[in-house]
């Protein structure tokens, strides 16, 4: 009996009986469409002989059928466009054949089987499919503006391949199999810059210009309570007064983007005509004008969706990806440390705060690398958790008694012992000392303080402005891996 989930509007194959030797996948289930086997599903199934698949799924995961000795058979039924990284390694394949519907098969998918050389056939008769209609295409995509130095090196097949690496990724989103966050396309902030190359046979009389595709400028401004933080935005390539090509972009919600040509660099061949563009990137963002908004320190976490998919995909390495999110996590404590440390009206949340930093920093206690690593998880939780500003008012009210009570039993002092140690007693914003319950009452007008509201937005700017210098540092990985 075949298991599954549901995901989105799409079932998901996640498990079956250990006992099965043919093992038909249905093409729908409770009227969801089956379209992905989910990864390492019936690995090292032993009694597994004949497999057939439909044409419902299009994503067969990661080891979904690796290390089954006795599967010989496997039916892949037009319609399956992706098989990913180990699939089928170590089974007893010896033939296969592919749909035409199959666009890509993952790393070592077919490893350890004599089926493998069917799949590299297939692969070397549709690259050359490729190569004879490429010479028809034209076709746009963004690069790092530092590859504007080495425009000599990047050709119509470099264009080609990133352009259709961003058509696949929009593919597997429609499947369920990716999400918005994990998109590997540029991010662009405010005022950023990046490079557009452009090819064509057809020479362009005058200069290139960039404007958001009339399905994209419906985004724009509309923001609701549910909405991303993030857009993706369809960008038209305009020349001879009309569309030639178009790419995609990922920036902050925003209510207003122009992409400014900053001047075409044009390189001739015998083949094709090139055009490399500095564009820059400019956009009203909600910034200070929308406080209401989340507070979008989850931009991190959707920031590394991008090189999460990169390293997925072979191109970069892992040594690469570690430093990204080492920095990323460092940037991550350092922004909460910041925004945190400046919160107003709320004296038992700066009280503990202020313990935590004498504690962790105090010789006499044994076990102050506790403390430490007990405070990194916390600032990881309230990131995690600060959606909003009444989440805000949920940390700094009831959260951090728990934190409180943590500190005098792992110092092994109590919170009077600790006030005589390190000089510091619970006070207000004027320096006068209050009891837990004075405390407790500035909840009442916490969410009123236009202080916090006004931190909060400049909290957002200095974000983007972060995310925009860790994008520009870390956007050259993956054409240097």
């Amino acid at each position: 009996m075949i298991q599954y989930e549901v995901q989105g509007k799409i079932g998901v194959v996640t498990g079956s009986s250990k006992q099965e030797v043919t093992l038909q996948i249905p093409a729908s289930l409770d009227n969801y469409p089956i379209a992905k086997i989910e990864g390492s599903t019936f690995q090292e199934q032993s009694k597994l002989k004949k497999v057939i698949i439909p044409g419902s799924v299009k994503v067969i995961g990661g080891y979904s059928f690796a290390g089954c000795p006795n599967l010989k058979e496997v039916v892949l039924e037009e319609g399956v466009e992706v098989i990913e990284d180990w699939a089928f390694v170590n089974c007893n394949i010896e033939h296969i054949t592919l749909p035409s519907s199959i666009k890509t098969v993952g790393n070592n998918a077919f490893l350890g089987n004599m089926c493998k050389y069917d799949v590299e056939e297939y692969f070397k008769k549709k690259d050359e499919g490729k190569k004879s209609r490429a010479r028809s295409n034209n076709r746009a995509a963004v690069f790092p503006l530092s590859l504007m130095e080495a425009k000599e090196n990047i050709n119509n097949e470099i264009i080609e391949s990133r352009s259709r690496y961003v058509d696949s990724q929009f593919e597997l989103i429609d499947q369920g199999s990716m999400t918005q966050e994990e998109l590997d396309i540029p991010i662009q902030f405010n005022n950023d810059e990046c490079m557009v190359a452009y090819y064509s046979k057809n020479n362009i009389r005058g200069a290139l210009s960039f404007e958001v595709a009339s399905e994209s400028k419906t985004q724009l401004g509309l923001y609701g309570e549910n909405d991303p933080d993030w857009l993706v935005l369809k960008i038209n390539v305009i020349g001879d007064g009309k569309i030639l090509s178009n790419f995609f972009m990922k920036i902050p919600y925003a209510e207003e983007v122009k992409i400014q040509n900053n001047g075409t660099e044009k390189i001739d061949t015998a083949d094709y005509h090139y055009y490399f563009t500095p564009v820059k990137v400019k956009m009203k963002c909600y910034g200070n004008g929308n406080i209401n908004r989340e507070f979008a320190l989850n931009q991190f976490t959707d920031f590394m969706g991008k090189y999460d998919t990169e390293l997925r995909n072979g191109l970069i390495r892992q040594e690469q990806y570690d430093d990204v999110k080492d920095t990323v996590d460092a940037k991550i404590m350092e922004v909460m440390d910041g925004f945190l440390g400046q919160i107003d009206g709320a004296p038992m949340f700066t009280y503990v705060n202020t313990l935590f930093r004498y504690t962790s920093e105090d010789p006499d206690i044994e076990r102050r690398e506790e403390i430490s690593e007990y405070k990194f998880k916390l600032t990881l939780k309230y990131y995690n958790e600060l959606s909003s500003v009444e989440s805000l008012e949920k940390i700094c009210f009831q959260d951090v008694y728990e934190s409180l009570e943590f500190l005098t039993t792992i110092t092994g002092m109590t919170r009077q012992q600790m006030e005589e140690k390190y000089g510091i007693t619970l006070m207000d914003a004027s320096g006068l000392t209050i009891t837990d319950e004075d405390a407790k009452t500035y909840q009442n007008i916490f969410m009123d303080l236009e202080t916090n509201y006004n931190l909060h937005a400049d909290f957002l700017v200095y974000i983007y402005k972060e995310m925009q210098r860790l994008n520009n540092s870390f956007s050259v990985q993956a054409f240097s891996a």
